[in-house]
C-alpha cells in the first residue's frame, strides 16, 4: 500500500488525476479501490485533459428495437458531441450487475431480473464521444451530456432534454446510458474493453477521429438484426392476448380483469414454452409494470449534478 508520509492510501491512482474527474469523495474511494478504474488510469491516466473532453454513450436494445438510433445520434450531433470510436457489444449477468455496482442497491429484484432479460436480448453499442465545445477549465463532456440527458422524472424534463427528445417510456425503456463524470468514463472503459481496445480508444481519442461513417454502418446492421417494435404496453398487451404461450394466458386473464404481476410475467418470459416472437410484448409491459426501487434503501452516494462541476470550475 502506498503511503505518503503518515497516511496510508488504499490504491495507486494519482491524487491529481482523481481531483480531477469527479466531485464525490464517496466515489473517489470506491472507484479508486475498483480494479476497472485502476486499469483505466493505467490507459488514460496521462491524458486528463483528453478524459475531460469525453463522454460515453451506450445506445440501448430499446434504441434499436425502438428505432430511436437516428434520432439520439442527431441529438448528440446538435449538442456538439461527435464520435470518435464505436464499439458494438452485448451485455452479460457480470457486465450488467458490474455496470450498475453502486446503484442496484435499491433496484427491486423484479427490476434486475428485468434488465437483464431486455439488456441481454440485443447488442448495446457504445459511443466513446468528444465534445467539440468543450475549453480547458470547463465542465466536462461526461457532466455536460449527463445534464443535457435529462431526469428520470418525465414532469421535469424540458423539450432540449435527450430523453425527451426521444421519447423516453418509462425507468427502463428510456434507450441510452451515459456516463456522470469523467471517473465513471474511465470505470466503464475499464470494466467493457480488455487492455488492447482501451489502447485503441485512447489513440482514436488523442487523433480526434471521426467515426460517424462507423456508427452509421453499425446502426443499419443492429437494426437489420431485429423488427421494429412500437414498445407501447397496451398495445403489447393486446397483441399477447393472441399468444398461444404461457405470456398469452397471463394477457387473457388480465384482460378478464385479474391482476398481473411482474413476477408472473418473468416466468412466462422463461418458461420452456415461451414464444420468442413475445419478447419485446413482455418487455413492453415488464418495464410498464415493474416497481423501480425499493422504499427506505439509501443510495450509496448522491448523483453529482452540474452545480458540483460549476462551483469548482
Amino acid at each position: 500500500m502506498e503511503t505518503q508520509g503518515s497516511v496510508e492510501r488504499p490504491h495507486d491512482i494519482p491524487r491529481e488525476l482523481m481531483a480531477a474527474v469527479t466531485r464525490s469523495s464517496v466515489k473517489a474511494h470506491l472507484f479508486g479501490i475498483d480494479t476497472y478504474t485502476r486499469e483505466a488510469a493505467w490507459t488514460f491516466g496521462g491524458h486528463a485533459p483528453e478524459l475531460l473532453r469525453t463522454a460515453l454513450c451506450v445506445l440501448k436494445p430499446d434504441a434499436a428495437v425502438g428505432r430511436r438510433y437516428g434520432a439520439a445520434l442527431q441529438a448528440l450531433r446538435d449538442n456538439g458531441f461527435r464520435p470518435v470510436d464505436v464499439l458494438p457489444f452485448r451485455h452479460d449477468r457480470l457486465t450488467i450487475r458490474e455496470t450498475w455496482r453502486f446503484q442496484l442497491n435499491f433496484a427491486d429484484r423484479e427490476r434486475v431480473a428485468t434488465m437483464e432479460l431486455y439488456l441481454r436480448s440485443l447488442d448495446c453499442v457504445l459511443l466513446v464521444l468528444r465534445d467539440e465545445e468543450y475549453r480547458p477549465g470547463a465542465v466536462p463532456a461526461a457532466v455536460r451530456l449527463a445534464s443535457l440527458k435529462g431526469p428520470a422524472t418525465a414532469e421535469l424534463r424540458r423539450p432540449e432534454h435527450l430523453r425527451q427528445r426521444l421519447g423516453a417510456l418509462n425507468g427502463l425503456f428510456n434507450f441510452v446510458h451515459t456516463t456522470d463524470e469523467p471517473i465513471d468514463v474511465m470505470r466503464d472503459l475499464g470494466l467493457l474493453l480488455d487492455t488492447r481496445r482501451r489502447e485503441g480508444v485512447r489513440e482514436r481519442m488523442l487523433a480526434g477521429h471521426d467515426a460517424s461513417a462507423e456508427v452509421e454502418l453499425i446502426r443499419e446492421e443492429v437494426e437489420r438484426s431485429v423488427p421494429a417494435h412500437d414498445l407501447d404496453p397496451l398495445r403489447s398487451w393486446r397483441r399477447l392476448e393472441e399468444s398461444g404461450a404461457p405470456a398469452g394466458a397471463l394477457a387473457r386473464a388480465r384482460a378478464g380483469g385479474d391482476t398481473v404481476t411482474a413476477a408472473q410475467l418473468l416466468r412466462a418470459a422463461h418458461h420452456p414454452d415461451a414464444e420468442p416472437g413475445d419478447l419485446w410484448d413482455l418487455l413492453a409491459v415488464l418495464t410498464d409494470t415493474v416497481r423501480f426501487n425499493v422504499p427506505g434503501i439509501e443510495r450509496i452516494y448522491p448523483n453529482v449534478l452540474l452545480s458540483a462541476w460549476q462551483e469548482q470550475s
